[in-house]
């Protein structure tokens, strides 16, 4: 396995990241994870740490913000200063795949609950299992689990969210090794979306969806009836000013809707209220169990300035 050094050992190093960070202007285009790296691919680079850790960095900075009590930027600050100096993370995304798949609350194997999918996911957390504990998994083992996951897949025609969960099972019937950062994305992205959708059915129903569905698919036509066609991103000071009258109507269209769907609002209010409990317990969560991870870290002894910065 390679060895991380993160930092490159040097403490100097962990400082700049972290002013870069707490300079930067976070946005879509500017992940934390960049910001830290001061640039974009850089991050396994700068930091001495895996990229695919950037990845759940992002993903569960971005969900704390949604939250509105803590910014993207202090909980990336939080999680970049709890990296020890001179540490091999290069275990701490496996075991965090690991928990985003099987953990008991929150993985999202454990929503698979019959068929054939149900046997699919105990077998990945099988081999898994097995290849945090050192064991050996041979290839045919996995190989023989990526046929089982796509029969499974074509046995099951369900739409939606399961088969969202499908197709996120399959792509992740891999060693936790060899899970890049696209898939830990796509992982962490979805543990965090089934997260929030837990117990949906007691708060908002499939039809309450589609009436509000239907209320804004009219709004937005209305709004391009009155302001024409949304200006292109190259027409920045065109674009700028549809934006503003566009929430100036967003916000006097919902005024109007709340008076007029008082019922409707009030239990979308509420279920968006539980909803945003369940992505701030998702997030305590991984952030704890990353956290965790991150202390059991070993420290690797560094030669000298001139070791290379893996």
């Amino acid at each position: 396995m390679k060895v991380w050094i993160s930092f490159a050992a040097d403490p100097q190093q962990k400082a700049r990241c972290l002013s870069r960070l707490r300079e930067a202007q976070l946005g879509p285009d500017n992940q934390p994870s960049d910001c830290a790296a001061g640039g974009k691919h850089r991050f396994s680079e700068e930091l001495g740490v895996p990229e695919t850790l950037a990845v759940v960095i992002d993903v569960l900075c971005w969900l704390r913000q949604s939250e509105g009590k803590t910014s993207a930027r202090e909980q990336a600050i939080a999680l970049i200063e709890a990296i020890p100096v001179g540490a091999d993370l290069g275990a701490v995304p496996g075991s965090c795949a690991h928990w985003l798949l099987h953990d008991p609350q929150w993985g999202i194997a454990q929503r698979c609950q019959v068929g054939p999918m149900k046997a699919f996911s105990a077998r990945i957390k099988a081999l898994h299992d097995k290849e945090l504990a050192g064991l050996i998994v041979a290839a045919s083992e996995w190989q023989a689990l990526e046929q089982e996951g796509l029969a499974a897949a074509d046995a099951d025609a369900e739409e939606g969210d399961t088969q969202y969960l499908e197709s996120l099972l399959v792509s992740v019937a891999t060693p936790l090794a060899k899970i890049g950062a696209e898939q830990m994305g796509k992982l962490c992205g979805g543990a965090a979306y089934f997260a929030g959708e837990q117990g949906k059915a007691e708060y908002w129903s499939d039809s309450e969806q589609r009436q509000l569905d239907n209320l804004y698919d009219t709004f937005h036509l209305s709004v391009e009836q009155t302001l024409g066609p949304r200006p292109s991103a190259q027409q920045t000071a065109e674009l700028s000013a549809w934006s503003k009258q566009e929430q100036a109507l967003d916000a006097a269209w919902e005024k109007r809707m709340r008076r007029q769907q008082r019922l409707l609002w009030r239990r979308w209010d509420v279920w968006g209220a539980k909803q945003a409990a369940l992505y701030a317990a998702f997030n305590g969560a991984a952030i704890d169990f990353m956290l965790s991870q991150i202390k059991l870290a070993p420290r690797r002894n560094v030669l000298g300035p001139s070791q290379e910065l893996h």
